[in-house]
């Protein structure tokens, strides 16, 4: 058995190959097979710290990094009562999931030559102690897109969700300024008043012209459906628009 994960190069100073703590050993990979270590070549050595076995807490959301780097930065502390810390330097082997508090084992490996603009020391995972999800996370929201029109793509009808396709299908555009929505209905024009809250919304006041239509079922299911939804999301290249957590009416973004 390796006494190094596999993610943790070879050549890596591991404390666990033996009981005392001031005493490191050198694991030696074998030609003959990937990741199989010789454990009779681990010699004990005393020279000084090269490696050190650390224990991370990782915050629910990333935090935008300053300098160089323009990627979002893990938030880590070393101590539970200690303030979190932009961390720079990434975590090999380590799969990050927003919205999630992680206990983590790791392994702080010193660079022979790092460079001018980073870390003195490369990190790996070595374990997940521990993983739970955060009880203050708050979902960044994407906003909608302002000043586009956006077709209805499927409609809540009796509890499911219908496809909707042809000319008078309806479609909804957002202007954030004035706070206002406009539209087509299905064969009728419709405009109302719209607020937002995060990922929460109110639509109000919707109001249509009275044009007498072949079929009005689904114009009268949109225009309820509008002013009965709470909340939306937007998931892919869709806009979700809820009445809490049932979904009322599904529209297409336009390509960019």
């Amino acid at each position: 058995m390796s006494c190094l994960p596999q993610n943790i190069p070879t050549f890596v100073l591991l404390k666990n190959c033996i009981p005392s703590p001031l005493w490191y050993a050198v694991c030696i990979e074998t030609d003959m097979k990937k990741y199989l270590f010789a454990t009779l070549l681990c010699f004990i050595v005393s020279f000084p710290l090269l490696a050190q076995r650390m224990v991370f807490y990782v915050a629910d959301t990333k935090a935008n990094c300053f300098g160089v780097s323009r990627n979002p930065c893990l938030q880590v502390k070393e101590k539970p009562n200690e303030p979190y810390s932009l961390f720079y330097a990434g975590i090999e082997g380590f799969t990050y999931e927003e919205g999630y508090n992680y206990k983590l084992e790791v392994m702080r490996v010193k660079r022979d030559n790092p460079p001018a603009d980073g870390s003195a020391y490369a990190y790996y995972l070595i374990k997940v102690m521990n993983k739970e999800r955060s009880k203050t996370y708050v979902q960044s929201t994407i906003s909608i897109p302002d000043q586009v029109p956006m077709q209805l793509k499927r409609l809540n009808r009796t509890g499911r969700m219908e496809v909707l396709a042809g000319a008078n299908t309806p479609d909804i555009l957002f202007d954030k300024r004035t706070g206002r929505i406009s539209g087509k209905a299905g064969c009728n024009r419709y405009f109302g008043k719209v607020m937002f809250d995060n990922s929460k919304l109110l639509i109000s006041d919707v109001g249509s012209t009275q044009m007498a239509c072949a079929d009005e079922k689904v114009e009268t299911v949109y225009l309820k459906h509008l002013m009965a939804a709470n909340r939306y999301q937007v998931q892919g290249n869709n806009l979700l628009l809820y009445k809490d957590q049932e979904l009322l009416l599904e529209f297409s973004l336009p390509n960019n």
